[in-house]
């Protein structure tokens, strides 16, 4: 029998794109039924993709300290920050791709309709939001790979 592996491991692509495709399946559904009963499609505002950026954003800035604490400078990391941070990656990680399958969905569901004016807004809100919510993707996979461990100096000089 294989040893289980411990620790908590890095988030694989494939629950990524499960994530992006449970996102897109919701999001179509809505979509579906908000049409079927002939109600308002929902209006994305322009606030939403910018707070996404600036959240993307911050947390590089917070992997590029977690980094420098973790693997350069070596310091001591309170448990319960790091935990804490993990955490934060994992959620930036699922929650984004949640979201990017949604909001492409969301952009998509709207090419039929081109000629009106706010298919046209919901298509360019969507897809300028997908962006967005690959941005939290990228930077929580930054913060996640700053969480990591460090090598220890036997690994890094094996002539010693």
């Amino acid at each position: 029998m294989p040893e289980s592996p411990q620790g908590v491991q890095p988030t694989r692509v494939r629950a990524l794109v499960l994530a992006a495709l449970v996102g897109a399946a919701v999001t179509f559904l809505v979509m579906l039924l908000v049409s079927a009963y002939a109600l308002t499609m929902p209006v994305v505002p322009w606030t939403t993709p910018m707070l996404m950026f600036a959240g993307a954003v911050a947390a590089t800035v917070l992997a590029r300290f977690t980094y420098l604490r973790n693997h350069v400078v070596r310091q001591f990391q309170d448990p319960v920050r790091a935990v804490a941070t993990l955490a934060i990656a994992k959620a930036l990680l699922i929650g984004g791709a949640l979201l990017t399958g949604g909001y492409l969905t969301f952009a998509l569901f709207s090419v039929g309709h081109l000629d009106a004016p706010l298919p046209k807004q919901r298509l360019v809100i969507g897809l300028v939001t997908a962006v967005a919510s690959i941005a939290l993707v990228v930077a929580g996979w930054a913060l996640e790979r700053a969480c990591r461990a460090p090598k220890s100096n036997e690994d890094e000089n094996p002539d010693t």
